[in-house]
């Protein structure tokens, strides 16, 4: 049994009800035993931003928001392509080993939303325009050729992925922030270098033709996306500090 419970007000915490019995550890929670539900519940807990350094006064809170906002995107502009890549994988393997990825941008998304709110902030519902749409051509134009190039479109798109965000991962933020980005960037690593190896099993490595070709659109790709991207940042935090000073 999963269920999502609401926190309290002025809160960053994710609650979860988890259908197995025993105390455990995950993420930044302890896992304990209802007797009464008789379900071991997990608590994912965060600190929240009023009890780190972030307040107004300490740092740019319209920046903070801003580099959120540009990271929530891209966890929307992942989720329709890893839809679309299950869908048309034919190795069972290869499709949940996506499907448990996917999961993990789902989690992103919630926790990027979450802490946008603690700061006072309005998450966006969208992917990014232009870039989500051509990413997702990306991924479609791999159909096609089955497995193969169904994941050389995902490399070509996860390259993005990781490299933002260890960008974003290198930033000094708050603490409480810092942990949970560092956490969402050793996801989208270990995505990547999985995707790579399992290139490799089909025979596209770095090292073949097929590899380097994809190895080179991938950063050609990912440096536009990051360009209209960032132009797209900078207009959302202008936006942000003029709703700040009226």
């Amino acid at each position: 049994m999963v269920a999502m419970v609401s926190p309290p007000r002025g809160r960053f915490q994710i609650w979860r009800f988890v259908g197995k019995t025993g105390a455990v550890r995950h993420g930044l929670g302890i896992g304990q035993i209802d007797p009464q539900l008789g379900v071991c519940i997990l608590v994912q807990r965060f600190e929240p931003m009023s009890d780190t350094t972030t307040d107004a006064k300490s740092v740019d809170i319209a920046a903070l928001q801003a580099d959120l906002a540009d990271l929530l995107q891209l966890e929307l502009d992942a989720l329709p392509m890893y839809a679309m890549a299950i869908s048309a994988l034919r190795d069972q393997a290869l499709r949940e080993r996506l499907r448990t990825y996917r999961q993990d941008h789902e989690r992103h998304a919630r926790d990027l939303t979450a802490l946008i709110r603690e700061l006072g902030g309005a998450p966006p519902l969208l992917p990014h325009l232009p870039t989500g749409l051509f990413k997702l051509g990306v991924q479609m134009a791999g159909l096609p050729g089955g497995d193969r190039t169904i994941l050389l479109g995902f490399v070509s798109n996860e390259w993005q992925s990781r490299e933002k965000y260890g960008r974003y991962a290198a930033k000094p933020y708050p603490p409480a922030m810092s942990r949970l980005i560092a956490s969402h960037a050793a996801d989208e690593a270990r995505h990547y270098d999985w995707a790579c190896e399992a290139l490799r099993d089909l025979g596209c490595g770095e090292e073949t033709l097929a590899g380097q070709a994809t190895q080179a659109f991938a950063r050609m790709h990912g440096s536009v996306a990051d360009i209209l991207e960032g132009i797209g940042r900078a207009s959302n935090e202008a936006m942000i500090r003029m709703r700040r000073r009226s």
